[in-house]
């Protein structure tokens, strides 16, 4: 009995002693990422095997009342889930780290959100925080370049302020039409990346096929850029954010021009025809360039870049009267500021409370550029919104919010030409053409006359108010209605003034001192001697020159525009789920957007004081004009999403779209897509992959979307007007032009894709990989009718009798992986590639027109042998080339040649010579592609009258568009250190380029010539050389040697490294005793390294002749590389959460 009473007593202690040690206790704790050491809200504690749980507050901290013994859960969407067993400590932080399985599971789409898993159309997303977060970028556009496969984005110019060129898969999608995709901010459309702060976006998503972005309709045809900006939190709490950097930027590459080789090349191109003297200001001869030699050698590194010049030591008239200059000036000096400075800050507040979250932003960025004459060259930007939500009851949510950008780039105002500003007259005139004072005068030069410019200034100002209702009749039941007007302000000034400078244009005269006498100065020193002194030459000087009044740009023009949308969105989502393995996701809506702008300008000439521009100060000509416009969209679209067990995938899309466009009865048209996906690893045969491969789908889409990017009018007859000079009763008549030609039935163009693609994750998804292949048809494309004749006129109707093809591919291959030791590692590239061929369009054969089976971009040219050397010709008894006639191809004439030493294996090239050029040694030989031994171009067509090809030697040689577009970006992280670099570029792209920077000897006479060129052109003593013997092509760029051709066709291809970073955040054991949550520092290059093919030629590799934000096809002529030179920048910054 005492052993059983002692028994009882022990297990009663033991339950007690139990009793007492279980005894809930309040356990605190922080929850952060593993990676950033940042802050986690919204993390779900719970006490497992249990309902007991809370969240993280917004700076990841929680309380929980729970026993010793219990196993707390932390889970969060995005991070693998941790166990923690809760011990005699009060206290338990956390570190939660990404999980690969879970990384941007739910995607941003069209009205809605989806799981990554359950997407059976092409969408491709970023991660906003690593690719556009601590990158000293103006916008979002250059940061996501290289960063999506079949996303491409150019930057073709360093034109602070300008935006880049966003295309989706390929450059072309319509002949007339426009190609761009539709970019949208909240569902709203906005017409620049420009007006938006990269940090307030909080995801984007790109749609690239039908089945993807049919649900918004006609402006989709080609793709959207769906951005979403941050919202609310969704924890009760107030998180502040700053962040800001300061970088310093400078040119990407030098402008390295030639120098004395310059003027040598000039000189050899003159001498070849028998002339003695070129140039066309400043001329050069044999007397004046030995002089130049002279002068390099005694006075280089003793005369610096800004002092000015003297007559006699620096130029001097020859006995022709003509000026020769001997002091060569390299434009960089004096064009090109160097580390300029750019800084930019956001601060942010983003919370909850109670019922009602709300974010505020702003943001300001100041960016400085790199041209060093222009009084002031910057671009500035201010962004602020506002969103603000609030659940009014259970079943309505009320949301509002708030978007401004204001703009204003400011800049030299130096002519009103966008085909000859200051840019082109740089890579014009030689490299004795001066750029600085002479006797305290400025010359005229393009550093002068930006430097004498006033500041003109181009200002955006953005603001768009939203409003909106998520009402929520049952649980599975939405309907969302919002409703957005943006106005979108456009104020360009540009005050111009009078320049008054030493004439480097004009012949020289003589320079007379105060009492009209004649100045003599040293010819050595160009000190001022008597007349008698040994060595002393009389003067002369430039001679003034002025604007002329009411002359470009003696003037002052302003010009204001007003663009507004106003935007309306209503739809209702509905999901349904049946016995668990059928969910049914329905979706019924409409869209309206309605657009109108009105323009206006105006511009006096003969300003009164040029230091304080103003219309009432200009007394001169005054021209004005304006104009209005307007446009709108609106449809009806329903989706249907069907899962049957997470396993077979469908949706289906129907819109009914209506523009204004296009004739009443042609205005409205159904546009249906269809999408499928199988998830082949949730099949039962599959479970034998389950260790290697975590998740295979394969998904197919085809769809088509109406295209209406033309103009308004192409179905209404037009006439222009204008003034005429007759007079009648004193007074000038008003006449009409011949009114156009219209088709009455031009209506859509349909843009049918088709798309098959998988994706697959393995190795416990660490490894991910993405594949899509599509073709993309425009049918009914609007082209010119053909068949009328050369008497019809007017020109032709616009009608849908045109057609042409996309097709590519686009890969993308991920690596997450986090090593025992706390490494983690993040390694993405991508892969792209898209070729579009014409199919219909009438029934030319040229190759210089759009015929049947054209890819979009090709060049057509010829394919070069070498360079002709001395060997290849017949000499006489004095070492001189002999001239020779010889038949041409048809017999009916003769060229005239130099006679070759072997005519049999040597083509004759008479057909590509004109005037006085013969080709000789030095100049380039081509290959015989059909074997006539004649180098010709046929009559240019891909088939002749018989039939075949009478193209003659040409073939296609390159194409502009590029191809092969990649990127590489690798991410580490490392107990709060981060390492990050991305590289991007083209595997292909060529370019026959135009002008001086691209073709040698364009305009030889004019002077200016890369190093490249010459350096590198043929001599007799040196017949290794690259480029031919000089010749003065007058402006060419495709004749005579430099006709289109293998050897120098630009090969644009190029990999850049993008952006390296190098970061470090603190412990937060460090940051809470400051009461910070999170700080980070860090320091970034941006485009700092470039590989290219183009060697030292001042042309970046994405140049795009003939454009830029001034100009868009003609910009100074199209000639290549002839603009703002792009920059590279080094950053420091700052990212603190409070």
């Amino acid at each position: 009995m005492r052993t059983k009473l002692l028994m009882l007593f022990a297990v009663l202690g033991l339950m007690l002693s139990q009793s007492i040690y279980a005894q809930p206790k309040t356990v605190t704790g922080t929850v952060t990422d593993a990676t950033t050491n940042e802050s986690l809200p919204g993390v779900n504690v719970i006490i497992k095997n249990t309902t007991t749980g809370t969240t993280t507050d917004y700076n990841g901290a929680y309380s929980i009342s729970v026993a010793p013994g219990q196993v707390l859960v932390f889970t969060f969407v995005g991070y693998a889930s941790q166990e923690v067993t809760v011990g005699a400590s009060n206290r338990i932080d956390v570190r939660l780290s990404p999980d690969v399985e879970f990384i941007d599971e739910i995607v941003v789409v069209g009205y809605g959100t989806q799981k990554r898993v359950n997407l059976t159309g092409s969408v491709s997303t970023v991660n906003v925080e690593k690719t556009l977060e601590a990158r000293p970028i103006a916008d979002a556009a250059r940061g996501l370049q290289g960063t999506m496969p079949g996303l491409s984005v150019v930057i073709p110019s360093g034109e602070i302020g300008s935006d880049p060129l966003i295309n989706i898969r390929g450059q072309i999608g319509s002949i007339v039409g426009g190609s761009s995709p539709l970019i949208l901010v909240d569902n709203v459309e906005v017409p620049s990346l420009q007006m938006l702060n990269p940090d307030d976006i909080e995801s984007i998503s790109i749609l690239k096929d039908a089945a993807s972005a049919s649900i918004y309709g006609a402006k989709a045809a080609f793709g959207v850029v769906l951005i979403t900006t941050k919202k609310g939190a969704r924890v009760e709490g107030v998180n502040v954010t700053y962040s800001g950097n300061v970088s310093f930027q400078n040119i990407s590459k030098k402008m390295e021009m030639a120098q004395l080789e310059a003027l040598e090349y000039s000189l050899l191109a003159a001498e070849r025809i028998g002339n003695t003297v070129t140039g066309a200001f400043w001329k050069v001869t044999r007397e004046g360039y030995e002089k130049a030699v002279e002068w390099q050698e005694k006075w280089a590194g003793v005369v610096k870049p800004d002092d000015p010049m003297l007559y006699g030591r620096d130029w001097y008239v020859d006995a022709d009267n003509y000026k020769i200059g001997l002091r060569t000036y390299d434009a960089y000096d004096y064009m090109i500021r160097e580390w300029t400075p750019t800084q930019l800050h956001n601060f942010s507040v983003n919370g909850k409370t109670g019922r009602t979250d709300y974010n505020i932003s702003l943001g300001y960025l100041d960016q400085t550029g790199i041209i060093k004459p222009s009084k002031i060259d910057d671009f500035k930007r201010y962004n602020g919104s506002v969103k603000l939500g609030t659940e009014v009851t259970d079943w309505l949510k009320v949301n509002v919010g708030m978007l401004y950008s204001k703009r204003n780039k400011r800049h030299a105002y130096s002519t009103s030409s966008t085909t000859a500003d200051p840019w082109l007259y740089l890579y014009r005139w030689g490299p004795t053409y001066p750029f600085v004072t002479e006797d305290g005068l400025p010359t005229r030069n393009p550093a002068y006359e930006m430097s004498a410019a006033n500041t003109a200034n181009q200002e955006n100002n953005y603001t768009s108010v939203t409003g909106g209702l998520e009402i929520t009749p049952l649980k599975d039941w939405k309907i969302i209605f919002d409703y957005t007007h943006s106005n979108l302000e456009f104020i360009t000034k540009r005050p111009g003034t009078s320049f008054a400078a030493r004439n480097t244009w004009s012949a020289a005269v003589p320079k007379l001192d105060e009492n009209g006498e004649r100045v003599y100065v040293d010819s050595s020193t160009g000190q001022v001697v008597p007349s008698g002194t040994p060595g002393a030459i009389p003067a002369y000087q430039l001679s003034m020159w002025y604007t002329a009044p009411g002359g470009n740009p003696d003037h002052i023009y302003r010009r204001a525009m007003n663009e507004q949308r106003n935007t309306l969105n209503l739809y209702s989502t509905y999901a349904l789920n049946v016995l668990d393995d059928h969910q049914f996701n329905f979706m019924l809506g409409m869209n309206r957007v309605g657009y109108a702008d009105a323009y206006n300008w105006s511009q006096t000439t003969q300003l009164i004081d040029y230091s304080n521009p103003q219309f009432d100060l200009a007394y001169g000509t005054m021209t004005n004009s304006g104009g209005e416009y307007w446009e709108s969209q609106l449809g009806f679209y329903g989706r249907l999403n069907y899962n049957y067990k997470d396993k077979y995938l469908l949706e289906g899309n129907l819109r009914y779209d209506g523009t204004s466009k296009f004739p009443t009865h042609l205005q409205w048209r159904w546009f249906p897509s269809f999408s499928a996906g199988w998830i082949v690893t949730e099949e039962p045969f599959m479970e034998w992959s389950k260790p290697i491969l975590s998740m295979f789908k394969l998904r197919g889409s085809w769809g088509t979307i109406g295209d209406q990017t033309v103009s308004n009018s192409l179905y209404i007859p037009t006439m222009g007007g204008s003034q005429s000079n007759w007079l009648l009763g004193g007074a000038k008549l008003y006449q009409f032009a011949t009114p156009g030609a219209v088709s009455a039935d031009v209506t859509w163009q349909d843009i049918t894709t088709l798309n098959l693609g998988f994706d697959a994750r393995l190795l416990k998804s660490r490894l991910g990989i993405t594949l899509d292949w599509f073709i993309r048809d425009t049918e009914n494309m609007i082209v010119p009718q053909e068949g009328l004749p050369a008497t019809f006129g007017t020109g032709a109707p616009q009608g849908n009798f045109g057609s042409l093809q996309t097709k590519g591919f686009e890969i993308q291959v991920d690596y997450n992986h986090r090593f025992q030791n706390g490494l983690g590692i993040n390694l993405t590239a991508t892969l792209s590639d898209a070729i579009t061929k014409i199919t219909k369009y009438g029934s030319t054969q040229s190759i210089d027109s759009w015929y049947v089976g054209k890819t979009y971009g090709e060049i057509w040219g010829y394919e070069t042998d070498r360079l002709f050397q001395k060997e290849d010709f017949v000499y006489d008894s004095e070492g001189n080339l002999i001239k020779v006639t010889v038949p041409n191809e048809a017999g009916s004439a003769n060229y005239t040649i130099y006679q070759l030493a072997d005519p049999a294996n040597v083509a004759i090239q008479g057909r590509l010579q004109a005037g006085n050029f013969l080709f000789m040694p030095g100049d380039v030989k081509f290959v015989d592609l059909n074997g006539d031994g004649y180098i010709n171009p046929g009559n240019r067509l891909i088939k002749g009258a018989d039939g075949k090809p009478d193209h003659g030697d040409l073939k296609i040689i390159g194409n502009s568009t590029p191809r092969y577009m990649y990127g590489f970006r690798a991410d580490l992280d490392y107990k709060g250190f981060d390492l990050s670099f991305f590289i991007q570029g083209v595997g292909s792209r060529q370019v026959w380029g135009s002008g001086f920077l691209a073709i040698p000897g364009f305009h030889a006479s004019d002077g200016a010539t890369p190093k490249a060129f010459a350096t590198d052109f043929w001599r007799e003593d040196r017949t290794d050389a690259f480029y031919p013997r000089p010749y003065n092509l007058a402006g060419s760029s495709t004749t005579l040697n430099m006709v289109p051709q293998t050897r120098y066709l630009l090969n644009m291809s190029y990999l850049r490294i993008k952006n390296i970073t190098f970061g470090y955040t603190l412990p937060s054991t460090i940051t809470e005793k400051i009461m910070l949550s999170r700080v980070r520092v860090y320091a970034a290059l941006e485009n700092f390294f470039t590989f290219d093919h183009l060697g030292t030629l001042p042309i970046d590799p994405e140049e795009v002749q003939g454009y830029s934000m001034w100009n868009s096809s003609y910009y100074n002529m199209g000639r290549t590389g002839v603009g703002v030179p792009t920059f590279k920048s080094a950053s420091v910054g700052l990212q603190v959460n409070f």
